[in-house]
């Protein structure tokens, strides 16, 4: 059960600690474009830990607050999910996970292009929460229908491995791309990170019988399994898949060139405008 607990709490939040660390990366490079600041190097840990946390002059507190709304929203979205569950021909609650994802793809992206720091701050949020809202209710399930058998220890170990191991990966990209300080690399990563949400959406519109079923095009299992620590990892990072099916690797590939042609062309106009206005000042 400890196992598996670990497991679970690694699939369900490490998603939330990747974004967080890059809405965080992308926070800091935005605010140090016009203001210099010390290397990552010159910065104690303590000082990168407070940033990671909370942001400069504790401007993460709304993030931290879509967090917590979206833990205690999640709450409510399982209490309902029998409901959703039968409604709409029993596919309610998967409908519901495909526009949450959709949702939040579209706000990350809307954020990473957002000029004022308040609807960047906006789009980022909405985007924490939307992802919060299903990986939490499938953990309170979990919890649930395991607390019968009392094994509240080997969950509670489990739990804060999980959270341990949540963090630290957050924190290292973090100062990864803190010390890496370009845009295209980080627009790279999350657009990696949106299309393997994004692809998430096929496998639900198959189990409901929207998209036929197909079968996998290759199976990667017996050299990196889909269940084991790994797999997991490379899934939430670029959307790893042991058994893709056509479906699966068409949206996936698709949805990353989309996103990413999408913000580097939105860099470069906005690049194009700065050159403009510079030039206008100097004549």
């Amino acid at each position: 059960m400890l196992i598996n607990s670990l497991m679970l709490f690694i699939e369900e939040t490490l998603p939330i600690f990747i974004l967080y660390a890059y809405i965080n990366a992308w926070e800091f490079t935005q605010s140090d474009r016009s203001n210099e600041k010390a290397p990552p190097g010159q910065v104690s840990s303590l000082q990168l830990t407070y940033m990671f946390i909370l942001g400069k002059n504790y401007h993460h507190l709304m993030y931290i607050s879509a967090i917590i709304l979206g833990l205690l929203f999640s709450y409510l979205l399982t209490s309902i999910r029998p409901w959703l569950g039968s409604s709409y021909t029993g596919t309610g609650y998967e409908a519901l996970l495909v526009i949450m994802t959709i949702i939040c793809v579209i706000t990350v992206v809307f954020g990473l292009h957002a000029k004022g720091m308040l609807a960047r701050k906006l789009y980022f949020s909405i985007s924490l929460f939307t992802l919060i809202l299903p990986h939490a209710s499938d953990f309170i399930v979990f919890f649930d229908s395991v607390s019968k058998s009392q094994l509240y220890s080997s969950i509670t170990i489990g739990a804060v491995l999980g959270l341990g191991i949540c963090a630290s990966i957050s924190y290292l990209l973090f100062f990864l791309f803190l010390n890496l300080k370009n845009d295209i690399v980080i627009k790279l990563a999350v657009s990696v990170f949106l299309a393997g949400q994004l692809s998430n959406v096929v496998n639900i519109l198959q189990q409901i019988d929207v998209l036929p079923s197909s079968l996998p095009l290759w199976n990667t299992n017996e050299i990196i399994a889909d269940r084991n620590e790994f797999g997991q990892f490379f899934h939430v990072l670029f959307g790893y898949d042991a058994t893709p099916t056509l479906a699966y690797l068409a949206v996936l590939i698709l949805s990353f060139l989309i996103l990413f042609a999408f913000l580097i062309k939105t860099s470069n106009s906005k690049k194009m405008q700065i050159v403009d206005s510079v030039n206008g000042d100097q004549l």
